[in-house]
């Protein structure tokens, strides 16, 4: 297993032990607020859009009575980015931990397609903003200069886009069809802009830190295609054991109906 795929677990487990210690019933409805859509049908489409954008609003707070926690913020324990062995002008090795992801809530998705046959559905996202914060802990180098330091440090991504799949199959429990989710692929594609800033470099040194902080924005491509990967695995697995907590309690016809509403 894989460094990143280990920690991707890691996290789904994590998401698992909370919604355990939520002690939730076990309701056989989705919620009010979330959006109905018919399957096989012209409108489907454009209703999984609305349905997919209102879905993620309603589980920023989360939803006790089916075990889920809330998206708001998206926690990721731990994460890490470098290669010791790299000779690339920016060779950051970046520990980062109690990492804090704000405004996933807020995506809105775009063209929808669904099976519900195969089973599949894959929505492109995309959000205008979002902002984390974590601890981290840096020591390399950027443009042969050194950097090293501990601290807080924020993000800022704008303009960022995505890609989805969820896979699953249907499965009968209590004479009813309902639909197990297999796995949820995710593909960050497009981002306008990356800005960080790491408090404390250099022990607070207030020459250097500011240097390395600028280094590191006009260097921001760099720093993004090492947080990419990570980053899509770990939202991939999160996203796919919300989802596993909510197709395991609703009946596939209560969720996508038969009929138009």
């Amino acid at each position: 297993m894989s460094r990143t795929l280990g920690l991707c677990v890691g996290v789904a487990a994590t998401i698992l032990l909370l919604a355990e210690d939520l002690k939730a019933a076990a309701p056989n409805k989705l919620p009010p607020g979330f959006k109905l859509c018919p399957r096989n049908d012209p409108t489907t489409s454009s209703c999984l859009e609305e349905a997919i954008s209102v879905a993620l609003h309603e589980l920023a707070s989360g939803l006790p009575e089916f075990g889920i926690p809330t998206l708001e913020p998206l926690e990721i324990p731990q994460l890490s980015i470098g290669d010791p062995n790299s000779n690339a002008p920016v060779n950051l090795k970046i520990n980062f931990t109690d990492i804090r992801i704000y405004n996933i809530s807020s995506a809105k998705s775009t063209n929808v397609k669904l099976d519900v046959d195969a089973f599949l559905i894959s929505p492109h996202v995309e959000i205008d903003s979002i902002y984390a914060e974590a601890h981290y802990k840096m020591d390399g180098r950027i443009l042969l200069i050194p950097a090293k330091g501990e601290g807080k440090v924020v993000f800022n991504l704008t303009n960022l886009h995505g890609d989805g799949a969820m896979t699953g199959e249907k499965i009968m429990k209590k004479n009813k069809e309902y639909l197990k989710v297999n796995d949820f692929s995710f593909e960050l594609n497009h981002l306008d802009k990356l800005v960080l800033h790491f408090e404390n470099l250099f022990n607070g040194d207030k020459t250097l830190g500011p240097t390395i902080n600028n280094l590191v924005n006009e260097n921001w491509m760099e720093i993004w295609s090492q947080l990419r990967v990570p980053l899509q695995e770990i939202c991939g697995y999160s996203f796919r054991e919300y989802a596993r907590r909510l197709f395991d309690k609703v009946p596939l016809d209560d969720v996508f109906l038969v009929k138009a509403p």
